[in-house]
C-alpha cells in the first residue's frame, strides 16, 4: 500500500508541475512576459528581494531556531525558489495589475532554476549536493516544457488556448490529488511538525516576505500589491520537484515544502480577497459632484 501511495505521488507530483508549466506556456507570449519587465529598477528590485533579503533573513533565522534539520532544509529550499505559478490568479483575487504579475512570474521562476541548485548546495550541511542534481528536473521538468509551450503557443494559438484550458483542471485536480496523498502517505509526519515550530516560522516566513515585497514594489498600488504577493507566495512546483528528486530518503523535507506553502496560500488568498474588495468598494463610491458656481 505505501508503496502505491509513492508511486502515485510521483505521478500526481509529475502532472503537477509539467502541467503547470505548459498551462503557463500555453496561456502566454513572449510579449505578455517582456513588456512588464521593461522597468529595470523595479526588476532588480524583484531580484533582490526574492533571492537576497527573503533567503537571508529565512536561513538566517532558520540556523538560530532550534528546528528539526529535514524541517529546516524544507525551509531553505522554498527560500530560494521563488516565482508561483498562483501568482496571476492571486493578483486576480486581488485586483491588481495581471501584465506584470505573468512577467514577475516568468522571471522569478527562470532565476530561481539558476539560484537554487547553485546556492542550496552550500547552505546544507553535512548533505552532498550535486548542483547538477537539483538543477537537471528543474530544466527539464520546468523551463522546458514552458519554452515549448511558447513556441505552440506563438504557432498554434488557437490549440494553446484549447489545451490551456484542459491543462489548468488536469492541475488543479493534481494538485489535490497530491495534497490528499501527501496526507494520507504522510500524516504522522504532519502531526510531527506540530510542536516543532514548523507552523510559526510559516506565517513569519510569509508574512516577512509579503513586506519585503510590498516595499521593494514601486509606487504604483497595483504593482506593490503583485510584488507583495509574488515574494510571498514561493513556488511550490519548484520546492516539492526539489525535495523529492534529492530527498527521497527524507520525506518530511517535502512535508515541510508542502506544508508551508499551504499555510500561504491560504495566507495570502485571504489577503487577496481582502484587497479586491477594498478595490471593489472603493471603486463604486461615486465621486463628489464639483459645485456649479
Amino acid at each position: 500500500m505505501a508503496d502505491a501511495l509513492i508511486v502515485l505521488l510521483q505521478v500526481f507530483g509529475l502532472l503537477f508541475v509539467v502541467g503547470s508549466m505548459l498551462a503557463m506556456g500555453f496561456s502566454l507570449t513572449l510579449n505578455m512576459i517582456v513588456q512588464p519587465l521593461k522597468d529595470w529598477r523595479l526588476d532588480l528590485l524583484g531580484l533582490i528581494g526574492n533571492f537576497v533579503i527573503v533567503p537571508a533573513i529565512i536561513i538566517g533565522t532558520g540556523s538560530l531556531l532550534d528546528l528539526p534539520d529535514d524541517v529546516r532544509i524544507g525551509f531553505y529550499i522554498l527560500a530560494l525558489a521563488a516565482g508561483a505559478p498562483f501568482l496571476p490568479k492571486l493578483t486576480q483575487f486581488a485586483k491588481g495589475n495581471i501584465a506584470y504579475a505573468v512577467g514577475l512570474m516568468t522571471m522569478l521562476m527562470v532565476v530561481s532554476i539558476i539560484v537554487l541548485p547553485l546556492v542550496l548546495p552550500l547552505i546544507v550541511e553535512g548533505v552532498k549536493i550535486n548542483p547538477w542534481d537539483v538543477a537537471k528536473p528543474l530544466i527539464f521538468l520546468m523551463l522546458t516544457p514552458l519554452g515549448i509551450a511558447l513556441f505552440i503557443k506563438q504557432r498554434y494559438p488557437d490549440f494553446a488556448d484549447h489545451a490551456a484550458k484542459l491543462l489548468n483542471s488536469v492541475t488543479t485536480i493534481s494538485l489535490f490529488a497530491l495534497l490528499f496523498l501527501f496526507f494520507a502517505q504522510f500524516w504522522e509526519q504532519i502531526i510531527d511538525t506540530f510542536g516543532t515550530g514548523t507552523i510559526g516560522f510559516a506565517i513569519f516566513f510569509i508574512a516577512i516576505a509579503l513586506i519585503i515585497g510590498y516595499l521593494l514594489g514601486g509606487k504604483d498600488q497595483g504593482t506593490k500589491r503583485v510584488s507583495a504577493l509574488g515574494t510571498a507566495q514561493r513556488n511550490i512546483a519548484a520546492g516539492i520537484l526539489t525535495a523529492t528528486v534529492n530527498f527521497q530518503d527524507r520525506p518530511m523535507v517535502g512535508v515541510t515544502v508542502l506544508v508551508v506553502s499551504l499555510v500561504g496560500l491560504v495566507m495570502l488568498m485571504i489577503l487577496a480577497g481582502e484587497w479586491g474588495r477594498k478595490k471593489s468598494d472603493e471603486g463604486s463610491i461615486p465621486k463628489k459632484e464639483s459645485p456649479v458656481s
